[in-house]
Formats: structure tokens, C-alpha cells, sequence
């Protein structure tokens, strides 16, 4: 091939990679505008505490801010967005999505300076005389990839951190890449310790995750001694970062704590041993009724920072229960996640055309490197929880460690200028993307009109503001005290102002006492300053003689004043 020739190919390959980037970034910004906004009504169960934590930062209380349950990162975005725009309860779930659609185009930018240094690492297989795949299919693939993983997996509908994990993740990734091309600059360990730094402040999980990238980032420096130094630098700035948090949560429980999120988990799912040092004041224990009291802003004490209460359960170790719940959680991956079959039949299919290779051990390749961190962050999740969402992003990294390690058979053209290789990258990346097109179709669906029985989100938002409006009109007013029976979705509460200290926890047990019980049940909540009772379902209806009302314009919200 001609000098002229190579330059011709190459212009002509820098053209489509424009050409698929333009079309990537329309896709994406066009497929993630129409999530946010058609779930623009949805509220999840951890929004309140996020959002919560963020003005608990802003007025600078500290206390209520370290929170053991969940990282203070994204509730501080939303506390900065939410002064910007002056919000308020009634219209900050919409725009909350406003904020998951910028921190999704973040995640994008990240994803770009990751593919910038992952071409450069292809241009370096190239040429050391490595037959890749193109980088165009390269390109095309993880594109594909990541809208699966971000927008199907991780969804802008939820208000929680995890899109900004995906986001961090990336950026971290990047700078180890960075790292590997010349690792002599101390700077590139600073930018590398304050991103994990964040990475913790946006999920707890992270800080089990931190010494891993310590590691790879270590490996690729050569020797032993300019590593140490380097990797101190990062940790050190990992530390001036989460030091406030960490400091905050051991004066709150008198113990060192990143989180207490594994722990109560475990104990929870496998087994636990110990009391609770906090555990709410019990007021009844068949059915079990506890009124919870903490924090000065919190709509919901309990829900605010669950594992708080559950501090001094330990767990109980059972190995060969935790074995199984660990196999059990890594089985839910390909279920919760059906393109990844297709993935892995995918691999094996250019594997068979072409060729696999991983790379050398030492100095670590890239596609070990990969496979590594998606291994490691894959298994510290499964370990205890397991969720797309969770290990979305290191499902990408992982499939982008597969798709590097193929190599280019012989066998390039059979179907006139389609080959077989490029005929299977086709086929993927259509299959991807009709995923992210289903995926969207349906969460647009629940979001403008009923599904299954369950109302859109729309409605089920007017349903939260018209039991507002009728407690008010009864008399409760901001910052007084109620109860709700289980756990019925808690917007209400935070729009007029009231606070969720009362549990009735077993609402069956409080349906099957007799009516002399169940006003005795009554009577001790509002000798605790109890004004009212919130249930949601049909079967209250029975307890319409005993002054339970049915919140009008709502299918299911009940509510006993005091």
C-alpha cells in the first residue's frame, strides 16, 4: 500500500468515526431527553434521603449529612441545582431529571476521553504489527454498549448517584489508560487519587474498589519504587477528599466507617448477631410499632439512613451461605441482562473467525487490565447485593476488554464486501441498539400511561400531592408528626412538610387485632404526637367505621386522623 493510499484510508476512516460520533451523540442525547423526560413525574425510594443530605450539606449540618446508608456527592449537585433554580417539594422531582439528563451527558464526555485513550492504545497494537478489529467496529461496539448499559441498566429515571458512578468510573479508567502511556508525571497520580476520592463520595463501594485502581495504576509504572511514590501522592489525595466524610462518620458512631451498607446487608440477607444500638422507641411489638426520631431535616427518619438503625447487628458469618448467595448473584447478571448472551456468543463467534489474546502479564496489557477491574467490581458487588445498575459499568469495561482482545482472521471477505467478521459486528451492534430503542419504548410507556395495572407516573405523582393537599386540609400542618403503616411512597410528606416518625410495621397483624386494639394502637402514636395515620392499599377500606378515610381523587392512599 502506497503512501498516498495509507493517507487516503486514513482520512476516510477519521470521516466515518466523525460520522459515527455525530450519529452516537444524537442517538444518545435523543433516547436519554426522551427517559428523562417521559419519567420526569417517577420518584424512587432513596430520592427524599439524597435530596435531604444535600440541604442537610448546605445549611452545614453535619451530623445529618454523614450518613451511614448513602454517599453525600450527588444530594450536594442537587443542593447546588436546586439553589440555582429555586425549587421546591412540588416540582423538584421533575427537575431532578433535568440534572440525571446533565450528568448523563457528562457520562458521554467521559466516554469520549475514554475511547481517546483506547485509540491510542489501538494505534499501538496496530503498530506493533497486532491485526485488531477495525476501529471504526471498535467504536460502533462500545457506543452500542454503553447506551445499553447506561440507559437501559442504569436509567435517568432513578435520582441516586449511580449514572455519576458510571460517569467517575470512566474518568478513572481513563487516567490509568494515561498513566500507561507515560507514567513518569506525578500530576496524572493526583488527578487519579481525586477521582477515586469522589468515586467514594458518590457510593460507599467505591472505597472497597480504590485499592484495586491503586494497583493497576501501580503495575503500569515499571518499578517498584517510582510506583510507591506515586501511588502515596494518590492516596494522599484520595484522603484530603473523603477525610471529612470519614472523620464525620467515625465521631457518629464512635468506630471507624466508610459505610455501613455491606453490613447490614449481609446480616440481613445471610445472618446478624448483637442488638441495635439505635433502634427507635418501641411502642408495640405484636404488631411491632416504633416511632424513629433522628436528624433535624429528615422527612422519614427511618428510610433517611436505614443501616443507622441497624448499627450493632453484626453479621454472622456462614461461609457456606454467603458462597451461595455470591454464585446465586452472579447467575442474576445474564438474566438481568439478556444482551450479554449475545455478547458472549459474539466473542466466541471472531474468536473462531480470527483469533483472542489477552495480552502479556507483566507489564500488564490493556485487555487484562480490563478484565481485571470489571472482574473485581462484578464480584465485590456480588458478594452481598446485585443489580444492573450496580455493575453496569463494569459490564462496559469488561465487554470493552473482550472487544479489544479480538483479533482479525483471514477470513475477510465472503459475501462480496461484507465479510463474516464484519457481518457478526453488524449484527451486535443492531441488536444492541434495538435493545436501547425497546428499553426506552417501555420506560416511555410506564411514564405516559398505565402498564400492568400500575398507574403512569403522572398519576401516581397527582395521587402524592392530593394526599398532601388533604392533610392539610384536615389540619396537619408543617412540622407535625405522623405515621404510615409499611412503607407507602413518602412525596406527600415532604410537600407539606411533616415528619415520618411513626412505623406500624406489620400491617396484617395490625388488620387481623381486634377494633379495641387497633384504637389502643392509635392511642399510643398520639401520645407520641402522632396528628395522623397513612396507609396505601384496598384493604383499609374495612376500617372505614373505625374514621379511616380514603384520600379523594386516589385508588389506594388511606388516612386515620388523631
Amino acid at each position: 500500500m502506497t503512501t498516498e493510499t495509507t493517507r487516503d484510508h486514513s482520512a476516510s476512516q477519521r470521516n466515518y468515526e466523525k460520522i459515527i460520533r455525530i450519529l452516537f451523540w444524537i442517538l444518545a442525547m435523543l433516547i436519554g431527553g426522551v427517559n428523562a423526560w417521559s419519567s420526569r413525574f417517577f420518584i424512587n425510594n432513596d430520592a427524599i434521603a439524597y435530596i435531604e443530605i444535600g440541604e442537610a450539606i448546605k445549611q452545614f449540618n453535619w451530623s445529618d449529612s454523614a450518613n451511614f446508608t448513602f454517599s453525600p456527592l450527588y444530594g450536594l449537585l442537587f443542593a447546588i441545582f436546586q439553589s440555582a433554580l429555586q425549587l421546591n417539594p412540588f416540582n423538584e422531582i421533575m427537575w431532578a431529571k433535568v440534572l440525571n439528563y446533565l450528568i448523563f451527558i457528562a457520562t458521554l464526555t467521559a466516554l469520549e476521553i475514554f475511547l481517546r485513550f483506547l485509540k491510542h492504545e489501538h494505534s499501538s497494537f496496530t503498530n506493533s504489527g497486532e491485526k485488531p478489529l477495525d476501529w471504526v467496529w471498535i467504536q460502533s461496539l462500545l457506543y452500542s454498549i454503553f447506551l445499553v448499559t447506561s440507559v437501559v441498566s442504569v436509567r435517568l429515571r432513578l435520582i441516586n448517584p449511580d449514572m455519576l458512578v458510571f460517569c467517575l468510573i470512566l474518568l478513572t479508567m481513563s487516567t490509568v489508560m494515561w498513566i500507561r502511556e507515560n507514567p513518569i508525571s506525578h500530576f496524572k497520580f493526583v488527578v487519579l487519587g481525586i477521582l477515586l476520592g469522589f468515586g467514594y463520595l458518590a457510593k460507599a463501594f467505591m472505597f472497597l474498589l480504590t485499592p484495586f485502581f491503586l494497583f493497576f495504576a501501580a503495575i503500569s509504572v515499571g518499578t517498584l519504587r517510582k510506583s510507591m511514590m506515586r501511588v502515596a501522592l494518590a492516596i494522599l489525595c484520595f484522603l484530603l477528599i473523603t477525610g471529612p466524610l470519614l472523620t464525620a462518620l467515625y465521631f457518629k458512631k464512635g468506630s471507624f466507617s466508610y459505610g455501613e451498607g455491606g453490613r447490614h446487608v449481609y446480616a440481613k440477607l445471610i445472618g446478624g448477631q448483637g442488638a441495635p444500638v439505635h433502634q427507635g422507641k418501641i411502642l408495640q411489638d405484636e404488631p411491632r410499632i416504633v416511632i424513629y426520631d433522628h436528624g433535624n431535616i429528615c422527612t422519614r427518619p427511618f428510610t433517611f439512613d436505614v443501616t443507622y438503625w441497624t448499627i450493632g447487628i453484626n453479621p454472622k458469618y456462614d461461609h457456606r451461605a454467603h458462597l451461595s448467595l455470591f454464585l446465586q448473584n452472579l447467575l442474576e447478571i445474564p438474566e438481568q441482562s439478556h444482551w450479554l448472551a449475545l455478547v458472549a456468543l459474539w466473542v466466541l463467534f471472531q474468536a473462531c473467525v480470527g483469533s483472542f489474546a489477552i495480552g502479556r502479564i507483566f507489564p500488564v496489557s490493556l485487555q487484562i487490565l480490563f478484565l481485571l477491574t470489571a472482574g473485581a467490581g462484578i464480584c465485590l458487588f456480588a458478594m452481598i447485593s446485585m443489580e444492573p445498575r450496580y455493575v453496569a459499568p463494569f459490564l462496559f469495561i469488561g465487554t470493552a476488554g473482550l472487544i479489544t482482545g479480538i483479533r482479525q482472521g483471514a477470513f475477510r471477505k465472503v459475501w462480496g464486501r461484507l465479510g463474516v467478521s464484519e457481518l457478526g459486528n453488524l449484527v451486535l451492534v443492531l441488536f444492541l441498539l434495538g435493545a436501547v430503542v425497546e428499553g426506552s419504548i417501555d420506560e416511555a410507556g410506564r411514564g405516559l400511561s398505565f402498564q400492568d395495572g400500575k398507574p403512569s407516573y403522572q398519576r401516581a405523582y397527582w395521587e402524592e400531592t392530593r394526599v398532601c393537599y388533604f392533610l392539610t386540609r384536615h389540619g396537619i400542618v408543617s412540622g407535625n408528626h405522623v405515621a404510615v403503616i409499611e412503607s407507602p411512597p413518602i412525596q406527600w410528606a415532604r410537600m407539606a412538610g411533616v415528619r415520618v416518625t411513626g412505623e406500624i410495621k406489620d400491617p396484617d397483624k395490625f388488620l387481623d387485632s381486634s377494633g379495641a386494639d387497633r384504637a389502643l394502637y392509635l392511642a399510643l402514636l398520639r401520645s407520641e404526637g402522632v396528628t395522623a395515620v397513612i396507609a396505601k392499599g384496598r384493604k383499609w377500606q374495612k376500617l372505614i367505621a373505625e374514621g379511616w378515610l380514603q384520600v379523594p381523587g386516589t385508588e389506594k392512599y388511606w388516612v386515620r386522623i388523631l
